[in-house]
């Protein structure tokens, strides 16, 4: 009797929690589904292989290849992989806040949409794409309103989208100053206002070759390269470059290919770089490059050994001979 009762308890149990896991799963599913429907992205985002942003007369088209990302218009030119990845991957996380409208027949000038803003086109490898129209007209929380893929709804989406529908060219341009690899420096020249700095790389270690009795402190070499390889431009000089002061030469041997940057004072102040491979005239990020403007040898040699350490008393015969005093104690 108390088996038959225990079989029945056991029985009793598995049909209540298999409705519970039925419950369990239906409300996952359709959280799933609700999160589905809210993604406003559709196409997988690592797979987009373009994008195009275009407002008024300007278009900004985006290409990736195995390299990483080209700008194709409005100029051809390297993109920065970056500023494409980041563009992609916060695109991918926006939800739509609220379908505003869902008819067959829809005033879209009430919502600024007759005449957008301008709109985003992300397409990928799968032959999918999504197109965003974004209107300049937001709602009374600063949302803004959108149309994706000619549907005839009206979105509510994030105003961030306005941000990136009004990026610029040079947002997305490949602004380094050194366009090569800083593993590929084997040997560089500094001619400043100083005097000339020359450094190079033997046997894995950088050295001054014309001051040999000098010891450099690799790690401060190294921060000096990596401060090269991250000096970025706030544009690019088309035209007539201005009339400038000179700063400093610095001329660098690559593995295969030599690279130069002629650094100038504007009248402005502003720092301006006349570089080569690939030849351009750029004006700089303030900071930049200041650094090299009065840099020494004196600036990276190896720091002396501190005062404490210097002119410390030997211990070691005084220790050895109280721990023999010891032993004949004992």
């Amino acid at each position: 009797m108390k088996l038959k009762g225990r079989s029945i308890l056991v029985i009793a149990l598995l049909i209540f929690g298999g409705y519970a896991f039925y419950d369990f799963k239906k409300d996952q599913k359709k959280e799933m589904s609700q999160a589905e429907a809210a993604r406003l992205l559709t196409v997988d985002f690592d797979q987009v292989d373009s994008v195009v942003i275009e407002k008024g007369e300007q278009k900004i088209s985006l290409k990736r290849t195995v390299d990483g990302w080209n700008m194709e218009e409005p100029i051809k030119d390297l993109a920065d992989n970056t500023a494409v990845d980041d563009l992609i991957k916060n695109s991918a996380t926006e939800r739509i806040i609220e379908v505003v409208k869902d008819e067959p027949k829809i005033d879209w000038s009430m919502y600024g949409l007759d005449k957008p803003l301008g709109k985003i086109t992300y397409h990928s490898t799968a032959g999918k794409q999504n197109v965003f129209e974004i209107a300049t007209k937001r709602n009374f929380e600063e949302n803004v309103y959108a149309r994706r893929d000619s549907e005839s709804r009206v979105l509510l989406v994030n105003s961030v989208w306005q941000n990136r529908i009004n990026k610029q060219p040079i947002d997305f341009r490949d602004r380094r100053v050194l366009r090569h690899k800083m593993a590929s420096i084997d040997s560089m020249k500094l001619k400043n206002t100083v005097g000339t700095l020359e450094l190079q790389l033997q046997d894995g270690k950088w050295v001054a070759p014309k001051a040999k009795d000098q010891v450099l402190e690799q790690n401060k070499v190294r921060e000096l390269l990596q401060s090269i390889a991250d000096a970025k431009a706030a544009e690019y000089v088309e035209g007539k470059a201005p009339v400038l002061k000179p700063l400093f030469t610095l001329n660098l041997q690559l593995a295969d290919k030599s690279w130069t940057a002629e650094v100038g004072q504007a009248q402005d102040l502003k720092i301006y770089a006349k570089v080569s491979d690939p030849a351009f005239v750029l004006k700089l990020e303030p900071g930049a490059m200041d650094k090299l403007i009065k840099l020494t040898i004196e600036d990276l040699k190896e720091a002396p050994p501190s005062k404490e350490n210097k002119g410390a008393p030997n211990t070691e015969g005084a220790d050895q001979a109280l721990a023999t005093q010891k032993k004949e104690i004992k």
